[in-house]
């Protein structure tokens, strides 16, 4: 008489968990892709941020430089708004020409490295160190006539 086996065989078990492993390393590489682009396109938007408000402070024609978030005094330019925690530093702000360039550090250098891929004709973004997070954002062209003014947000008359 034969008898009959119910199951799977241990070969076969095993051979379903291999297939589900890689396919969960590489959704898992896929997930930690996408959250170092989120981050970082974070980090974009609110840089991005301080740069509008940073040109548009007073009466249009000038630029507070200086730093970007909170500081704990409330004395960035974005005021009392919190910095993204990828941000391990304020951004810093400043005006040469008529290009307003960002420094500042990711918390990591893969998000840093996926800020970089960002860089558009109008945005030139660089990592400025491999192994850190440090970065710097150039917008260029922002504008004829902008002119710095203190950080301590006291303005001057004219143009």
């Amino acid at each position: 008489m034969k008898e009959l086996q119910n199951g799977r065989s241990m070969i076969e078990m095993l051979g379903v968990l291999a297939i589900i492993g890689v396919l969960s390393i590489g959704g898992l590489a896929g997930y930690t892709t996408a959250m170092n682009r989120h981050r970082a396109n974070t980090i974009l938007d609110y840089v991005s941020r301080c740069v509008v408000v940073a040109q548009t402070y007073g009466d249009g024609s000038r630029i507070k430089t200086g730093a970007c978030g909170n500081d704990g005094t409330n004395n960035g330019i974005l005021g009392s708004e919190k910095k993204p925690t990828s941000l391990s530093a304020d951004a810093e702000i400043s005006l040469s020409n008529n290009n307003i360039k960002v420094t500042g550090t990711a918390s990591t250098s893969k998000i840093a490295k996926a800020l970089k891929e960002r860089s558009t004709s109008s945005i030139t973004i660089n990592q400025t160190d491999e192994n850190s997070g440090g970065f710097t954002i150039e917008f260029k062209d922002v504008g004829e006539g902008l002119k710095e003014i203190p950080s301590s947000g006291t303005t001057s008359s004219g143009s």
